[in-house]
């Protein structure tokens, strides 16, 4: 054991001597730019996951057209919407041993791959069902693969400075794929349209290959000489990134080697520093669907009819329906700003009180004029609203969740933490989305609005008083809050070197 120590200190200094000189402060490449580039291939896989999510929206009238005076019925309308959302589950569950055994780099690669045989499927589905289902699975599966590697990744490799406006810039994402897939169904047929979305994920799966490996994935491995290289290559050396770099080593060498992986496991999953942020992440994303955010991205077209009413053309469906998708990019544009400026907290807790009050208010606006109480019917009043809850909501409970996810667990079970968080909103996901059509046939459009308004007010109560603040902190700061109860200032102040060439 004393020898694989002294083997482990000679890795970390030789490592460091070798390194800390390749890359300097006076790089002609700035660390924001090559952060920015390599984000932009998850960006890319992320727009495909966005296209899973909005892709029903065209694709379900479509087929109905198509199919004439017999119509899907009810239940086959439900399933070709929740397919998708179904199979999140299960690409949740794999996500977490995947990103931990192959890396969050060859991870993505796979993921690639998969999401572009999933969106081949749908598009050479020929009108089979069958197929269509499958294909469906397939892309929701690789959504449910992404939803934790992605912001994993992405909070790994970035600088705490830039980190919150990349995490943000996932949910944008999410937002263009789903006014591209909205986009490509106006103007294409939906298998042409299904072969365009699955472009997103080619162009991703060419940046990724070029990108380096995580270092906090490499220094898990207790790969010391490849973490430093790559830590230096994403975020530069300056006296700052050499003091979170020298920490992440340190941390890596006080682990217990003799233990194996399941005992390891089982003494981190019962430090507070892992079921603490897991509770409030997982309360977090469940409110992140009830609020019905992913209910307008399926079913545009139904509830748009139901907001018109005799206004509803198909032109009108389609202008509205694309209105409403560049507003929600421009909401998420406004977001990612807001986010590098000011703390996660205070946004998440106005984006969910006007939130639950726009959705509040437009079920009493319907219900007003369900019972003929306000007669001469408006689409103005119902479309502003709408128009004010997405808004609202995309500038914090709908990106916010996947933009903490990534920050605040602990590197030694980030894969698991995240893993778990991120299936209880797929597992959400598909609840709303399931039920969704039978909840606007039983209780109407104004008694469902009416619930995610009231779940949203409840659980923005919840976060007052449990979401912690983690702008401007480093991930390893972070660890110290949920286990020690209190901000920790362990990087103001450089911690003892490892090595002599960073004293």
């Amino acid at each position: 054991m004393d020898h694989e120590k002294e083997s482990e200190k000679k890795i970390v200094q030789n490592g460091l001597n070798d390194k800390t000189s390749e890359f300097s402060p006076d790089s002609h490449h700035d660390p924001f730019w090559r952060q920015a580039f390599v984000c932009c291939g998850t960006f890319m896989l992320t727009m495909s996951a966005g296209s899973t999510a909005g892709f029903p929206a065209i694709l379900i009238p479509q087929l109905q057209h198509a199919k004439g005076y017999h119509k899907y019925s009810t239940d086959i309308v439900s399933w070709i919407a929740s397919m998708a959302p179904l199979a999140l589950v299960f690409g949740n569950i794999l996500s977490g041993y995947l990103m931990e055994k192959l890396g969050r780099r060859k991870s993505q690669l796979a993921l690639g791959v998969a999401f572009m045989c999933g969106w081949a499927i749908i598009g050479f589905s020929n009108e089979l069902l069958p197929l269509i289902l499958i294909g469906r699975f397939i892309t929701g599966f690789c959504q449910g693969w992404l939803g934790p590697l992605g912001p994993v990744f992405v909070g790994e490799i970035s600088s705490p400075a830039h980190r919150g406006l990349f995490l943000a810039s996932l949910s944008f994402a999410i937002a263009c794929g789903v006014f591209m897939s909205h986009l490509f169904g106006t103007f294409f047929s939906w298998n042409i349209a299904a072969l365009l979305c699955g472009s997103f994920s080619m162009v991703g799966f060419a940046i990724i290959f070029y990108a380096s490996e995580s270092p906090s994935w490499l220094a898990s491995k207790n790969n010391i000489e490849d973490c430093i290289k790559s830590f230096q290559w994403y975020r530069g050396t300056n006296i700052k990134m050499e003091a979170e770099l020298n920490r992440i080593i340190l941390e890596q060498s006080r682990k217990d080697h003799t233990q194996s992986k399941l005992e390891a496991l089982a003494v981190n999953i019962k430090k507070s520093e892992f079921w603490k942020p897991l509770f409030i992440m997982m309360i977090f994303f469940v409110i992140t669907q009830l609020s019905g955010i992913n209910v307008i991205c399926v079913y545009t077209t139904e509830m748009l009819k139901e907001l018109v009413g005799n206004y509803s053309n198909n032109s009108t469906m389609s202008a509205a329906m694309l209105s409403i998708d560049i507003l929600r990019c421009i909401s998420l544009i406004i977001a990612c700003y807001i986010l590098k400026k000011s703390g996660r907290r205070p946004l998440a807790l106005l984006s969910g009180t006007f939130t639950a009050v726009s959705l509040i208010f437009l079920a009493i606006y319907l219900y007003l004029v369900g019972i003929q109480t306000i007669r001469n019917f408006s689409p103005i009043p119902s479309l502003g609203l709408l128009a004010f809850y997405i808004v609202v909501s995309n500038l914090g409970i709908g990106p916010l969740p996947w933009n903490m996810v990534g920050e605040v667990f602990a590197p030694e079970t980030k894969g698991l933490g995240s893993g778990i968080s991120v299936m209880m909103t797929s597992i959400a996901f598909f609840v709303t989305i399931k039920s969704a059509p039978f909840m606007f046939e039983s209780l109407g459009h104004h008694g469902t609005y009416l619930f995610y308004g009231l779940s949203t007010l409840l659980g923005t109560i919840f976060l007052f008083f449990y979401l912690p603040e983690t702008k401007g902190k480093t991930l390893l700061e972070i660890k110290d809050y949920f286990s020690h109860g209190k901000e920790q200032n362990n990087l103001t102040k450089i911690p003892k070197p490892v090595h002599k060439s960073l004293a």
